[in-house]
């Protein structure tokens, strides 16, 4: 029920990876993207392209930019070709899977996403992302694994509860969402467990309609 976190990884990498003018292009490369200058970032990822054609990070760092633009089509061949490089780029993986959810493909997500967790199961995030996704297809049973896989890694994502909730209403158990408000209330979480209530009480009216 609630919009996917599409929130890209970014990382600067702030060591320098090579010597000479490829680091300074990659070094100048982050600066532009740590002040949003997006145009120049690119200009100087594309720099360390040219000097070395299989540069990962730069193929990432491009990827990235991309994406935070919403510009999928060249982020996805920016992150294909830093997979090509490097097979096991947990930070690839997952910032596909955040692309294909953006372009509603979300058994393509998914995908990504489990490629992702087997690299890094830990991430918190990950799993919440994994749950949205699997609630989009239907997939209700996974959905439910994956946002309590999300609230045992961190107990305080409360939105995870949320998803939690939705998961279980949309298979049926609406008993378990309600379950899920009064948890949500109990932990202080008010205003999470309005808009879950809200949500419930809206799709039982909607029922309603249809009935009559």
């Amino acid at each position: 029920m609630r919009k996917p976190i599409l929130v890209f990884l970014v990382v600067l990498f702030s060591f320098r990876v090579e010597a000479g003018e490829i680091a300074d292009h990659f070094e100048k490369g982050n600066y532009f993207v740590k002040i949003k200058d997006y145009d120049s970032a690119i200009k100087e990822y594309e720099e360390v392209i040219k000097l070395n054609p299989k540069h990962t990070l730069a193929y990432i760092q491009l990827g990235i930019i991309y994406a935070l633009r919403k510009d999928y089509s060249k982020a996805i061949k920016y992150y294909k070709k830093a997979l090509v490089l490097n097979p096991k780029s947990y930070l690839t993986y997952y910032n596909l899977g955040l692309i294909y959810t953006a372009k509603g493909d979300f058994s393509r997500a998914i995908t990504y996403f489990l490629a992702a967790r087997k690299l890094f199961p830990k991430s918190y995030l990950l799993n919440y992302n994994l749950g949205l996704a699997y609630t989009e297809t239907g997939n209700y049973e996974k959905a439910i694994k994956a946002f309590k896989e999300c609230l045992k890694i961190n107990p305080n994502y409360f939105k995870a509860y949320v998803g939690l909730g939705g998961a279980y209403y949309k298979k049926g158990d609406k008993a378990s969402a309600l379950k899920i408000v009064k948890k949500l209330k109990k932990l202080g979480q008010n205003a999470l467990a309005n808009a879950l209530s809200n949500w419930i009480r809206d799709k039982e009216s909607k029922k309603l309609k249809i009935k009559f």
